[in-house]
């Protein structure tokens, strides 16, 4: 069974990044409406990204040499991974129907994919107010890394659920199809030079 189609508009109107994020990481499927279909919105939400991306590369350039290869690798393995993901939904929501969903749901995933990294931020920052002594080590990093990446892998799922109007098994599949090709790119850029271990990153540093 599919699920209903998120019925009105948040009371501020027309597209509403910030609160289209803030009720779809609360499991409001009304922030769905927030967001525009098209590829002016998609591109906008993936500007962030690419922005990072070329100030990576930009910086890279102006380390030492036996350095570079790999700051190039670490500059460019979000946006590569970004867009992968992007291939993949699209590619499931045209199989499953959904095609004609799928720009608007791409906005929607990119602008909340921010979501997970501001909590890690502001979990970390609690940590180090509540306990200063303990907030550093690898036992509490790891802990809250691997509750705020529990966390993103259902936003993953809730947001493809929903803006894709998709079952639950649908959105599960999707999740878990994303998350390989994740794993699959992680794996080759470990095992090919410069040997970047993406998992450490991801995980806070761990």
């Amino acid at each position: 069974m599919t699920p209903d189609r998120p019925n009105g508009m948040p009371p501020v109107g027309g597209m509403n990044v910030p609160l289209g994020v803030w009720l779809l990481g609360r499991g409001r499927g009304v922030g769905i409406n927030c967001f525009a279909p098209g590829m002016q919105p998609l591109m906008a939400a993936l500007a962030p990204t690419v922005a990072i991306a070329l100030i990576g590369i930009f910086g890279a350039f102006f380390m030492p040499a036996e350095q570079r290869g790999l700051r190039l690798t670490q500059a460019l393995v979000q946006l590569v991974c970004t867009l992968l993901q992007l291939v993949v939904s699209e590619r499931y929501a045209a199989f499953a129907g959904r095609k004609g969903l799928w720009s608007r749901y791409a906005t929607a995933s990119l602008w909340c994919a921010w979501l997970p990294l501001v909590m890690m931020i502001m979990a970390e920052g609690v940590m180090r107010m509540v306990m200063p002594g303990n907030a550093s080590s690898p036992a509490a990093v790891a802990g809250v890394a691997a509750g705020v990446q529990l966390y993103s892998l259902w936003l993953t799922w809730y947001v493809t659920r929903v803006g894709l109007m998709m079952t639950a098994l649908q959105a599960v599949i999707m999740t878990v199809l994303q998350t390989l090709s994740a794993v699959v790119l992680f794996g080759l850029l470990w095992l090919l030079p410069p040997h970047y271990n993406a998992l450490v990153d991801l995980l806070g540093g761990v």
